[in-house]
């Protein structure tokens, strides 16, 4: 042996079990914080490559401007391109399809979110692109790269090459219009209103200057919001120092959390050997020899369990990923997710580790260095005399009998040994209970849903046919209707009806104050028979007996039942709304009014009239509040919904002046399939009811709702996946520090037996401390959890207002969970003891 430095490979090849147990966790914890990293910045990248693919790659724009603006941003030094795009000529085509020339110069089609289903972007100004779905309607029926015959700008006709297929839009099918996209190079020169999109020189900041750009045309322009946020260049600074301190602090647990389990691994391994470290002492070692002898096992730790955790961590990761996509899977909904390598998360990840570990091994090897020769060899360089405490409260363990009273005082001797492991329990309940919460709102913020993402077809009338036939008849025979129920897989099957717009009388004291404080609205208001009235905008919905049992879910209070509604001339009311303040652009979600099931609601459908007073109105009756709306968007922004039967509906607006008999008739339906069901047989029964029923119309987004869907479960697996591994790394810290906490006190444990206490006394004293452990670490971990959870909700609540939903269910699983670690973690220590022999008990070495 040249050193003491030798020794190092010698203990770690005796305590194979207490090596390998060090490099796993080890491995465990630089394999989180590479893979979080790793996906942290992946979702980052692709989300930024999603918001380009929906929304565009410019960084901002204007709307409804002249080629004066044009100009002066062409010359301007920090600008790189500049999209322009005006509409011109509109066409008619087969009486009931209208499309709208749209003339675009080459950098609008790099940075207007144009997608080619097939074909090419046009390369001369008598080519075209439109939507797929166009192509039956175009005179003469061509295909891809043939000629067709449109409006020109100058309204005259002109012939047109298809030179590209763009990706097919769901309101576009519905509404029976869509634009095509033609290619002039001297648009931005031309008369007439242009929409400019533009991006600025690589290398500028962006942020800085959108203040400078907004100023030349301030009512018409618009940031490229998500793409900017995604890049770091919000113009919302809020936005910036939000997510700063969001996931700063979620890094900064992470990196607490996996310091945690190496420093208590490596801790109890090397306070288990003072008395080896003082034997070495009295052979002449120095302090520095002792500590360069622990710094050395940790660096062969370190040394294989970085790399280890490293390949861990991204194998894993690009595995799970692989699986998916192989698997059919569009990871987060994206389409094509990439994983993103940064040199930073790899230096990042092996700083942490090397950090944890030199930290873990530099405390206990200066105590190692500090304790006398003789003090260690006699075993007392670890022992804590109890410190006599005038008055103490009396410890809840002392009422369980000899075994629990001995279990208190060793608690309050080794106080240091208590918080360590004690301090493994609330890091690791802290660790689960914030992710949680965060992985739930983050949830919420990203695939909040209602029935509208369920719906993947719609059959509809074309307007051709309402043009020929006003007759006041619902399209589709309700024998139609139930014969596609039936299909396999069909969740369900909803009439599509039109809505009005109307105002409601609502008595002042019953508008929310804070929600006109922030949205800063001004309703009109009225006075009628002294009572005062804001006039607030309402919007009234039919809904069929399908669409009633779908927002039974949603129900706050109150019933959803037809029959029970149309007895009480009742509605349902989405009074929840999500104004936005123009001072700060945050959003809250708050109640515009405060009604209650029972209240009368007044609705004005005489567009209010001069002289028209509250008597005038109808009054209906409110039978349910909802949280938010089964269809359509989930939140208005300053105005209410209403949701009335089929017949309280035609009551309301069939006396209506304005209303024709065919307003208030079905004019479609939507079809809405079960999660992962096969949408071949629903499509098939679809395409042959259209073919059979004059004017009907198959509007298809099975594969965009598939995505959406398999975008909700996908999250759900990520979400629960990764708690599943804090839980693992937190349960195996727990077990690591409680198990090794007792096997310290084996020598301990055989001189209290020498004593007289029985194998029983022993075995109640460690499993009450063991359940102490869990309990304490268990609280204090929620307590911390709550806390920093409220942070990370402050700030959330800062970009989108919500309400705090702590997540207490799986809190308190959480901290369930971590009590049953405690206590059974004492279990394996306990019968190996009680297969140990008394006399090698006192033999044992500390």
């Amino acid at each position: 042996m040249k050193g003491y430095s030798a020794l190092a490979g010698r203990y770690l090849k005796q305590q194979r079990k207490r090596s390998v147990l060090t490099v796993i966790g080890i491995i465990l914890s630089v394999a989180l914080i590479s893979a979080i990293g790793t996906m942290a910045m992946s979702i980052k990248d692709n989300l930024y490559k999603e918001a380009v693919y929906d929304n565009g790659s410019y960084h901002f724009g204007y709307a409804e401007t002249d080629s004066k603006l044009y100009d002066e941003l062409t010359n301007n030094v920090l600008v790189d391109k500049v999209g322009a795009m005006k509409q011109s000529a509109t066409t008619q085509v087969q009486d009931s399809v209208t499309l709208t020339l749209k003339e675009v110069n080459k950098d609008a089609l790099e940075l207007a979110p144009l997608h080619l289903a097939a074909g090419r972007a046009p390369q001369s100004e008598g080519e075209i692109m439109l939507e797929e779905w166009i192509l039956p309607y175009l005179p003469g029926e061509p295909e891809l790269g043939g000629t067709t015959t449109l409006n020109g700008p100058d309204g005259q006709p002109r012939t047109y090459t298809v030179s590209g297929l763009l990706n097919n839009s769901r309101s576009s099918q519905l509404n029976f219009s869509s634009s095509v996209i033609a290619l002039r190079d001297d648009v931005g020169a031309s008369a007439g209103e242009l929409t400019l999109l533009v991006t600025l020189r690589p290398g500028v900041d962006i942020s800085d200057h959108m203040q400078q750009f907004s100023k030349l045309a301030e009512d018409t322009f618009m940031a490229n919001l998500m793409v900017l946020s995604y890049m770091g260049e919000s113009p919302n600074d809020n936005f910036n120092q939000v997510m700063a301190v969001i996931f700063g602090t979620l890094i900064g647990l992470v990196v607490l959390s996996t310091a945690a389990v190496i420093y208590n691994i490596f801790h109890i391994s090397v306070l288990e050997r003072i008395r080896q470290f003082g034997l070495l002492r009295t052979l002449g070692a120095t302090p520095s020899q002792i500590r360069g002898l622990v710094f050395r096992e940790a660096s062969v730790l370190a040394a294989i369990g970085i790399p280890l955790g490293l390949l861990c961590g991204w194998g894993v990761l690009w595995l799970i990923i692989t699986l998916m996509v192989e698997a059919g899977f569009r990871v987060l909904s994206l389409e094509q997710f990439e994983l993103s390598w940064r040199p930073w998360v790899l230096i990042g990840s092996v700083g942490v580790g090397l950090l944890s570990v030199y930290l873990a091994a530099w405390l206990p090897a200066r105590k190692a260095a500090s304790v006398s020769p003789v003090d260690a060899v006699r075993g007392a360089g670890s022992i804590v005399r109890e410190s006599y405490r005038r008055f103490r409260l009396p410890s809840p363990l002392q009422a369980f009998g000899v075994g629990g009273n001995m279990a208190a005082k060793n608690i309050r001797r080794n106080r240091s040994k208590f918080r360590i492991t004690s301090f493994s329990v609330i890091i690791s309940v802290t660790l689960f209970i914030v992710f949680h919460y965060f992985t739930q709102e983050m949830f919420t913020l990203t695939s909040s849903s209602n029935g509208e993402d369920r719906i993947a077809f719609s059959v509809t009338r074309s307007y051709q046919v309402e043009s020929e036939d006003r007759q006041a008849e619902d399209f589709l025979t309700e024998a139609q209707i139930e014969a596609i129920k039936a299909v396999p897989g069909v969740h369900g099957v909803y009439g599509r009806y039109g809505s009005f717009g109307l105002e409601a009388l609502v008595p002042k004291k019953m508008v929310n104050q804070e929600f006109l404080d922030i949205s800063q609205m001004q309703y009109a208001e009225m006075t009628d028979g002294g009572v005062a009235y804001s006039r607030v905008y309402t919007s009234l919905l039919k809904y069929d007996n399908a669409r009633l049992k779908e927002a039974a879910s949603y129900l706050v209070d109150g019933t959803a039942d037809p029959e029970k509604l149309k007895a009480m001339n009742g509605v349902l009311l989405v009074q929840a709304v999500k104004p936005e303040d123009p001072d700060t652009g945050k959003k809250t979600i708050l109640d515009l009014t405060s009604y209650q099931v029972g209240d009368k609601l007044l609705l004005d459908l005489s567009g209010g009239a001069e002289g028209d007073g509250a008597a005038a109105a109808s009054e209906v009756t409110v039978g349910g509040i909802l949280s938010e709306a089964p269809f359509g968007y989930l939140y208005e922004a300053n105005s209410l919904r209403v949701m009335a039967p089929i017949d309280v509906y035609d009551g309301l607006v069939g006396g209506n002046e304005a209303t024709r008999p065919i307003d208030l008739v079905r004019d479609g339906i939507d079809i809405a399939m079960e999660d992962g069901a096969d949408s071949g047989p629903a499509r098939e029964a679809l395409r042959n009811l259209t073919n059979e029923t004059k004017g009907a119309y198959l509007v298809d987004t099975a594969a965009s709702q598939k995505e959406q869907r398999q975008f909700n479960l996908q999250m759900k697996i990520f979400i629960y996946g990764f708690l599943v591994v804090i839980g693992l790394i937190g349960s195996l810290n727990i077990v690591n520090t409680v198990q090794t906490n007792l096997l310290l006190r084996r020598r301990e444990f055989g001189l209290l037996q020498a004593v007289g206490m029985t194998l029983g006394q022993l075995k109640r004293m460690a499993t009450l401390e063991g359940v102490w452990f869990g309990l304490l670490g268990a609280f204090w971990g929620l307590v911390l959890g709550i806390g920093i959870s409220y942070l990370l909700f402050v700030q959330l609540t800062n970009l989108q207002g919500m309400a705090f939903r702590f997540p207490w269910g799986g809190s308190l699983i959480c901290c369930a969970a971590a009590f049953a670690v405690g206590l059974f973690s004492v279990q394996g220590p306990l019968r190996r003891l009680a297969k140990t022999n008394l006399i090698d008990s006192l033999r044992e070495e500390n």
